[in-house]
């Protein structure tokens, strides 16, 4: 089981998949909405939702990675839109395959679409319009012809995009469009990729992350507006308050740490967490079956 968490309008929407997808609402205390709905391929006999967010319209779009299409739903599960799903071409960079994170990029009555795809790809990280228009590529470091490596989840705020690009353990930042700055993630006792970020007002950024080795754990990680490491928010462990293979991140800026809500779906999918900004955990959703 895997997972992903969005948050629009106080209410938190959380994603996940093994074969069959779910998706279900739930208010900030953790107590299920009575809004989910579940979706199956029936061709590959499976789905996803290895990322989700949800529009100024009220439609929910689910990054489905065995598709290869980006799914758009309304709040009742009825499909009303499709992106991708065609035949990847490298040098026009159109179609979509492999998407594993979706969020809104622009002005609330204006947004796109970013999406990110997994693997090794020069147009991992792509901007589309609702009606499925590609209208640009990122270009990784700056460099046009370059390739992200692993990309995991994509987040933005403002002018702002975000990149989790784990293979390269890295973070990417793009402002309007084009390559800012990147930074790696390497403190020590934590794996070094990159999972999962979530973007404050004032800049700073939270990052979960993920190991590979029995010394790289995962955690979640404070970061300054520039990229230099602040604090830990979360250590590694499968207790409440700590942190075990992290999927994605939501967060309600208050404006103070103490007051702030961050969302983590963690344990693969299994448990939705509540911190606020130092560092505290407020306990798990008691259930994820919506």
């Amino acid at each position: 089981m895997h997972g992903s968490v969005s948050l629009h309008d106080g209410v938190l929407w959380v994603g996940r998949h093994e074969k069959t997808a779910h998706v279900a609402a739930f208010d900030l205390d953790g107590r299920p909405l009575g809004r989910r709905f579940s979706f199956r391929n029936s061709e590959l006999d499976r789905a996803a939702v290895s990322g989700l967010v949800v529009d100024q319209d009220h439609r929910i779009w689910v990054a489905d990675t065995p598709s290869g299409k980006l799914l758009g739903f309304n709040l009742f599960g009825r499909q009303l839109a499709s992106i991708g799903g065609g035949e990847w071409t490298e040098d026009e960079g159109k179609s979509l395959t492999e998407p594993v994170d979706v969020d809104l990029f622009g002005e609330v009555d204006d947004s796109l679409l970013v999406v990110a795809s997994g693997g090794r790809r020069r147009h991992a990280v792509r901007l589309f319009s609702p009606t499925g228009e590609l209208v640009l590529s990122l270009r990784p470091l700056g460099d046009p012809r370059g390739k992200f490596f692993g990309v995991r989840g994509v987040a933005a705020l403002g002018r702002l995009i975000f990149v989790a690009e784990a293979s390269a353990e890295r973070v990417q930042v793009f402002r309007d469009g084009d390559f800012h700055f990147a930074f790696r993630c390497s403190v020590p006792g934590f794996g070094p990729r990159p999972v999962a970020t979530a973007p404050l007002a004032d800049g700073r950024l939270v990052v979960a992350v993920r190991g590979d080795g029995d010394k790289e754990e995962s955690g979640l990680l404070l970061y300054d507006q520039s990229g230099h490491f602040l604090n830990v928010l979360a250590h590694s462990g499968r207790d409440d308050g700590r942190i075990c293979e992290p999927d994605g991140l939501a967060v309600l800026d208050a404006g103070r740490d103490r007051e702030s809500r961050l969302f983590v779906i963690d344990c693969d999918g299994e448990r939705v967490q509540v911190f606020n900004l130092e560092g505290n955990c407020y306990g798990a959703f008691e259930t994820l079956t919506g």
